[in-house]
């Protein structure tokens, strides 16, 4: 039995568990989104679905924290970085992009007929231009982060922990204040440069490169990511009871409730992953999930939408059971189309 060393185990298990989050909150997103009405109030089934949206929040940070994990060590030219990982990053991008637009249309022609092709030149660009499906959008702002690793990399790799901790602290200082209406109230105050998602490319090349992760650090993780939890669950309520209308406000990313529970998990998973074997069940899921995740990223909104026009969807089950379920046949799925993809000529170039 070979022992898989421990840094391999605890990035696939973050891989793993932040896939599963993706795909729960696209899974409860439906039911939070259109169940909460201002004369009746939110149901048990807005709360359930609120409950797992709220704790799964972590996921797209903790991603962009993995890029910095694999990405910020590693001492490679411009040209060469842009070259490799800018394409495969793109190239599956373009044909899932393509497939979003094809099933859309077959939609929009479904329902509209001939009239369809009335307007399909604006219908293209505006897929192209603002993402053809709405998960898409983090494939444009992780493109961003990718041409400024190159600039980034030298620094970090040689700063001292003081100055990685003073950029984080000036980048949560962005979080913690509304920079747009700080600016726009002519204040001279300006932390744009400190801002937006290269904070947590920062945050997860300190956490896996220079963090000393002891228990009572994994300790005060946990605590930290139930109160970003229970600040995200409640705080969506009371926004939306305040609006009278679902309020995502408390769901966004660059918010600080929302930091501590990516921060956190990022902890209490390379804390707690220890090693493993290769032949077990465990080892497998991981590394199929690992391997083909990117894949699972772009597809499984696609998945989610067929199965949708079949009526299956979280209220197969009790929410509670539905929305889990779900996720996991989502993924699997997913999984299984984009193996199949893989086996195909050239496919690993565009399946992801």
């Amino acid at each position: 039995m070979k022992v898989i060393d421990n840094r391999s185990v605890w990035i696939d298990n973050v891989r793993l568990i932040a896939t599963i989050a993706v795909v729960i909150i696209h899974v409860a997103t439906p039911a939070v989104f259109t169940l909460y009405h201002a004369n009746a109030g939110a149901n048990s089934v807005w709360w359930t679905a609120n409950v797992y949206d709220s704790f799964a929040r972590f996921c797209v940070p903790v991603f962009v924290m993995l890029t910095g994990t694999l990405l910020l060590p590693q001492q490679i030219s411009f040209g060469d970085f842009i070259k490799k990982r800018l394409n495969r990053l793109l190239m599956p991008f373009i044909f899932w992009s393509l497939v979003y637009t094809v099933f859309d249309f077959l939609l929009k022609l479904r329902d509209e007929g001939h009239a369809a092709f009335n307007h399909i030149d604006s219908f293209i660009s505006g897929h192209i231009i603002l993402g053809a499906a709405p998960h898409l959008w983090y494939i444009y702002m992780i493109a961003g982060i990718y041409l400024f690793i190159p600039i980034i990399q030298p620094w970090i790799v040689r700063a001292s922990n003081k100055a990685i901790l003073f950029f984080l602290a000036i980048w949560l200082c962005t979080l913690l204040i509304d920079q747009q209406k700080v600016t726009l109230a002519g204040s001279p105050l300006d932390l744009r440069y400190f801002s937006g998602y290269v904070g947590y490319l920062v945050l997860g090349y300190y956490i896996s490169e220079r963090l000393l992760i002891t228990k009572l650090i994994c300790y005060l993780a946990i605590a930290l990511f139930c109160t970003g939890g229970a600040v995200t669950l409640l705080g969506t309520y009371f926004s939306t009871c305040a609006r009278g209308s679902f309020s995502h406000q408390f769901y966004e990313y660059l918010t600080f409730n929302v930091f501590l529970m990516a921060a956190s998990a990022y902890i209490i998973i390379k804390g707690l992953s220890n090693g493993g074997h290769r032949h077990n069940v465990v080892f497998t899921v991981r590394s199929l999930v690992s391997r083909y995740g990117y894949g699972i990223y772009l597809g499984h909104l696609l998945i989610l939408s067929v199965l949708a026009h079949f009526n299956i969807n979280y209220q197969i089950l009790t929410p509670w059971l539905g929305i889990p379920v779900l996720s996991i046949i989502v993924i699997s799925i997913t999984c299984l189309v984009i193996y199949a993809l893989n086996k195909l000529p050239y496919g690993k170039y565009i399946s992801g």
